[in-house]
């Protein structure tokens, strides 16, 4: 069977009664963010702003949706009649679509979101053919599946990252996402952000000349065999954020919002943390202080408004 490439060919695939729920689906997903664009991701339709805000899939006896787990926590109270996994929720084929909960749950990725600049992978491409047609003719040899994710492509296997490239202003990687489990023989890998990337490791290139394809080939060939093999980084368990900077200081400077804080639950307090941490203009900072004062008073979250 030839592989899905497009939503269309996805919901093509079952019969009539089926490919209405798909469609139905698929509207409400439109119409919540009419900005969002589609694609196939694990071999799954998803759509993306500035990164996934929803995967979805059928499967003999429900429909999967998948809005990612933070997403999954935040609307917990509103998914206790479905059965949930982290970053998965199950719709029974024998109930209704709830259509306003999905529309709930695009809505609260795009505002997570929409802050988010995605990294212009593309901008250097031209210098760099010669690298991306010989990396392309490596990765394509070998029984991986290609999407794109995060602004540019990503080889996937049996669902699970295995491989992505890119062109810089002064180099060329080739990085895998569970690097950190090969062996490295020629000892060639590197972590981009040391103290951040647990299991992502580059191969840089200062041209193209430098691409051996035998020893291209057996990285990746090795790193197929680490997903064969389960192997992965599981993710640490997050202690939870204290105000720090301008919102510390300013609740620190008034004991009755310190009070309304402290009582919001760790959830909307960390949703508060991190709007104003991610602001990067001391003028931003403040407008969000602003605006969450009366929230926090109130004992609102930040997406409560997702909630009505």
């Amino acid at each position: 069977m030839a592989a899905i490439t497009n939503v269309e060919q996805y919901i093509a695939q079952f019969d009539d009664k089926k490919q209405a729920l798909l469609q139905e689906v698929r509207a409400t997903i439109v119409r919540a963010v009419p900005e969002a664009t589609e694609t196939i991701s694990y071999q799954m339709p998803t759509f993306r702003y500035k990164g996934n805000l929803i995967h979805f899939a059928l499967y003999k006896h429900h429909l999967g949706i998948y809005p990612g787990p933070e997403a999954i926590d935040h609307f917990k109270e509103e998914l206790t009649s479905y059965k949930t996994s982290k970053g998965t929720i199950q719709i029974p084929l024998d109930q209704k679509i709830p259509h306003v909960l999905i529309e709930k749950l695009v809505r609260y990725n795009m505002e997570q979101l929409q802050h988010k600049s995605t990294p212009d992978w593309k901008r250097y491409h031209s210098q760099w053919e010669d690298a991306i047609e010989k990396t392309q003719q490596i990765l394509h040899e070998l029984p991986l599946d290609r999407e794109f994710k995060w602004g540019s492509d990503v080889y996937t296997y049996q669902g699970k990252n295995v491989a992505s490239y890119g062109g810089f202003k002064n180099h060329f990687a080739i990085w895998f996402y569970n690097g950190v489990f090969l062996e490295d023989k020629d000892n060639v890998l590197i972590t981009a952000s040391e103290g951040k990337t647990k299991s992502l490791r580059q191969w840089r290139f200062q041209s193209a000349d430098e691409i051996d394809p035998v020893k291209i080939k057996n990285y990746l060939q090795e790193a197929i065999q680490t997903v064969i093999d389960g192997k992965e980084i599981k993710p640490e368990k997050h202690v939870p954020h204290q105000p720090s900077g301008l919102l510390k200081k300013t609740l620190t400077k008034n004991a009755s919002l310190q009070r309304a804080f402290d009582k919001l639950s760790p959830g909307k307090q960390k949703e508060y943390i991190e709007y104003i941490n991610s602001a990067k203009q001391e003028k931003t900072k403040n407008a969000r202080i602003e605006k969450i004062i009366p929230l926090i008073k109130e004992a609102k979250g930040l997406h409560d408004k997702y909630k009505r």
